[in-house]
């Protein structure tokens, strides 16, 4: 049976993100929809406001913006200390916070207890804090819903072929074919909700 989910919140002071980094110098609104981390550089998915009118106060020959879609900006920039530590132990950044005098706030979903000790070990030359999120908002997935998504989309059950069913998942995770359907029917409703009343 896989070990439970870990969430935690980590808060780091003036991490070398140059994307956070040139936000922080111009008066530009600006949303950070997802963050792909990597080992040498980090995507971010930006949502920027008046793109067309700000475009040239972004530029930075430290940043590359790619093609501008559907009020969606993707940047990409060499890896903070985080996003580093992230990309080399698996970890999924889930949503970022920015906060005054550059203090950023990170949700982070981690394999295991395991994960989470390397993720510690490779974070390096910065000054930071956690403490595990065991709480939830009210429309907010809860840790079994996150937990239950995540091992049906990485085993391929929302693949068009699709590679699990349900009897897969409740066999991998040792609960009920009923509980997960339940749990990823609710799960599902609440992204949908989100995508629809907040994203739109």
């Amino acid at each position: 049976m896989p070990e439970n989910l870990i969430e935690i919140i980590l808060t780091a002071e003036k991490p070398s993100c140059g994307v956070l980094k040139k936000l922080s110098t111009v008066n530009v609104m600006a949303r950070i929809f997802q963050i792909n981390p990597g080992i040498e550089y980090t995507n971010h998915l930006m949502g920027i406001e008046n793109y067309s009118k700000n475009r040239d106060i972004l530029r930075d020959d430290n940043i590359t913006v790619y093609k501008n879609q559907r009020d969606k900006t993707w940047m990409e920039t060499r890896s903070c200390e985080i996003c580093r530590a992230s990309a080399a132990t698996s970890a999924m950044i889930i949503s970022v916070k920015v906060f005054e005098n550059q203090k950023v706030q990170y949700k982070i979903m981690l394999k295991n207890e395991s994960s989470l000790k390397n993720l510690q070990e490779n974070i390096n030359g910065i000054k930071y804090g956690y403490y595990e999120d065991n709480e939830h908002m009210p429309g907010e997935l809860t840790l079994r819903q996150k937990e239950i998504l995540y091992t049906a989309y990485s085993k391929g059950y929302f693949d068009f072929n699709r590679r699990v069913d349900l009897d897969g998942i409740a066999q991998e995770m040792g609960i009920s074919k009923k509980s997960i359907q339940a749990t990823l029917r609710r799960g599902i409703e609440k992204i949908i909700e989100e995508y629809i009343f907040n994203n739109l």
